[in-house]
């Protein structure tokens, strides 16, 4: 999973991720932000899951949710909401986007956490 950190002309944060990945920096970017209180929160999260402290961590955000596990990390857009539960879509299906469904597993997403509140309190 590669990714990079950046601002727009106006100064909004911005983060790129790696074909296959896309969702996670949509979701960076426009549903955390540089809400600091959320990346705590985030991060608190995390590494409760990695000492077993709690299951997991699910958050609704405006376009995409996002499902923490002890194994694996998942961000979904709304658009590709159904009936079913958060499983990954079939890839045969005409509605799957890549820039809508996106997972990776627990220490890169903390590595990846972590990178990021570094980013946007740097940057201020």
């Amino acid at each position: 999973m590669d990714y990079d950190f950046t601002r727009d002309i106006y100064g909004n944060v911005c983060a790129e991720f790696s074909m296959g990945h896309e969702a996670i920096g949509s979701w960076l970017s426009e549903e955390v932000g540089e809400k600091q209180a959320l990346i705590s929160e985030i991060l608190g999260a995390v590494e409760q899951l990695k000492n077993r402290q709690r299951l997991d961590y699910n958050r609704e955000g405006h376009e995409f949710d996002i499902e923490i596990s002890m194994d694996e990390v998942i961000v979904r857009a709304h658009t590709l909401d159904t009936d079913s539960e958060m499983d990954m879509p079939d890839e045969d299906l005409d509605f799957y986007d890549q820039e809508s469904f996106a997972r990776c597993g627990l220490d890169d997403f903390a590595e990846l956490m972590i990178g990021w509140q570094q980013f946007v309190t740097s940057q201020r």
